[in-house]
């Protein structure tokens, strides 16, 4: 198994407990290194999970807990980035005067209501449909064009670390209840984004938050996208997307063995402050 994380939320955005408590349990499990990344303040906006004046606490307790901690396991401050055109990017000014160790880039939020309310596409099937009729009027199409043209211009703009569960728009699909994922409309859009983010070189997650929380049969991305990045040589980074201690290296074994079936040799790690490639197979020996 991957000794290490770093997609975790604390109780400073959605997270369910203290930063302390998931490092009890990263060390009790084993592992080597652990990342936060929090979700990052969104200004100005009804749906920031951590408001900005509460920053400064989180990033003051991740620092030292570095400390607190050092001979036992190696702690990076992240935090994981909205981008929302005109709201929030990694070049906002509370993104750059952080320090970050790492910034996972996402896209949880699609255009807005009339009201100006960001639309949130991933709660409740009621609200996913209503998202689709007032803002894209009713065409399905147009919003998932527009959450893949959304990833596409922040990792071209912005260039974050990592790019957070890049097909996280089918989470309320199942069945195909919404658009078919093997419609050549909809792989021309993953497609054309993993190209950017092959031509950026910037690291796609596995994000096996869909597996353990049994929104989908696959990580986020699922299998076929993985198998076109791993053509397009995409380095890839194996994360839990944690929300509570319990869940820190849930879905680890089934991705891992997923990454390994499609060719897929090695997964990049945050270890003595630098990203590396580490062998799939040999992660478990890598840190003893």
């Amino acid at each position: 198994m991957q000794l290490a994380n770093h997609h975790a939320h604390s109780h400073h955005s959605d997270g369910r407990l203290s930063p302390v408590e998931y490092l009890a349990q990263a060390i009790q499990q084993g592992l080597k290194t652990y990342g936060f990344s929090d979700h990052a303040p969104i200004p100005g906006s009804s749906v920031g999970i951590m408001p900005l004046e509460d920053l400064p606490a989180y990033l003051v307790e991740i620092e030292n807990l570095k400390d607190r901690f050092a001979d036992q396991i190696e702690i990076y401050k992240g935090l994981e980035v909205d981008y929302i055109p005109g709201v929030i990017s990694m070049a906002s000014d509370h993104i750059q005067q952080a320090q970050l160790d790492y910034i996972i880039g996402a896209v949880h939020f699609v255009d807005h209501f009339p009201n100006r309310k960001p639309w949130g596409f991933e709660g409740s099937v009621e609200n996913f449909e209503k998202g689709i009729n007032e803002i894209f009027g009713g065409d399905i199409q147009a919003a998932v064009k527009r959450y893949y043209q959304l990833i596409r211009e922040m990792v071209t703009e912005y260039r974050p670390n990592i790019v957070a569960h890049l097909d996280r728009i089918k989470k309320l699909n199942k069945n195909d209840r919404f658009f078919s994922e093997s419609s050549a409309w909809y792989k021309a859009e993953v497609l054309q984004t993993l190209e950017v983010i092959a031509a950026s070189g910037v690291i796609l997650e596995v994000n096996t938050k869909g597996l353990y929380k049994k929104e989908t049969t696959e990580p986020y991305p699922g299998k076929w996208a993985l198998s076109q990045a791993r053509e397009m040589n995409i380095p890839v980074h194996l994360s839990s997307d944690a929300h509570h201690p319990e869940d820190i290296t849930k879905g680890f074994e089934q991705a891992a063995v997923l990454l390994q079936e499609l060719g897929y040799e090695y997964c990049e790690l945050l270890i003595d402050d630098h990203w590396q490639a580490v062998p799939l197979k040999e992660q478990h020996l890598y840190f003893l």
